[in-house]
């Protein structure tokens, strides 16, 4: 898979993506990531890329010219993402979908934001919540974590299936519900007072899973009630 990003600031993205599993999933072959600096794209002296708005109002916008000549150097053409506050929210199946395309580009919005006329020429919007950034990088970031780490080979199947927002294997009646994670404990085994549940020591599989549905059902009910509304 191949993804890129077109940024104003490259250089933010390097010690992150040299880091964990981005950085496995490259070493691996399995992913190429590469940046577009939307200032190469820029006019005149200082490179301009962005404009008052038309109509008045705070702040300065990308200019449409800009991003659509940076996206339209990419070939072939890729599934491309807008980042953008007013966008559809992610979530862990956009994050499959997403994980699922050769090449993928991803548009890191700043200042007040983009040129409307941009969405013309874009097929998705995307918001990582509803909470405001300077910019769109960071957005890049834990999209581009979240997706490499889909990517066949990159990790173990079986780590992604009891994840906080999958199908849970756990659940065999119909659509199993998103759930979030029920809890896991380590050594040691008493840490100042807190106990790792008894259950899970006792080596009873049957009663263990059961007790893994019922911390799931809990959490979500606890932390995301909304998820279970479905």
């Amino acid at each position: 898979m191949t993804i890129y990003i077109l940024t104003l600031f490259p250089q933010i993205f390097e010690s992150v993506f040299q880091q964990s599993i981005v950085a496995k999933a490259q070493k691996k072959n399995l992913l190429t990531i590469n940046f577009i600096n939307l200032r190469d794209f820029g006019y005149g002296k200082h490179k301009q890329v962005d404009d008052k708005p038309y109509g008045g109002g705070p702040g300065m916008l990308l200019k449409v010219d800009i991003v659509v000549s940076a996206l339209e150097s990419i070939k072939p053409k890729p599934t491309s993402v807008l980042l953008s506050a007013s966008g559809s929210l992610y979530s862990q199946k956009v994050a499959k979908k997403l994980s699922k395309v050769n090449s993928l580009a991803l548009i890191c919005g700043h200042y007040e934001g983009t040129d409307a006329r941009v969405e013309k020429y874009i097929n998705k919007i995307i918001s990582i919540g509803d909470f405001i950034l300077t910019g769109g990088e960071i957005a890049a970031m834990a999209i581009v974590d979240s997706i490499s780490r889909l990517i066949p080979q990159v990790i173990r199947h079986d780590s992604k299936e009891m994840e906080s927002f999958s199908r849970s294997p756990l659940f065999s009646y119909g659509k199993s519900p998103s759930l979030l994670e029920y809890p896991q404990y380590t050594r040691p085994q008493n840490f100042r007072g807190a106990k790792v549940p008894k259950i899970l020591i006792t080596g009873n599989h049957e009663k263990i899973e059961k007790w893994r549905k019922e911390q799931m059902l809990l959490r979500t009910k606890k932390y995301r009630p909304d998820l279970l509304k479905a």
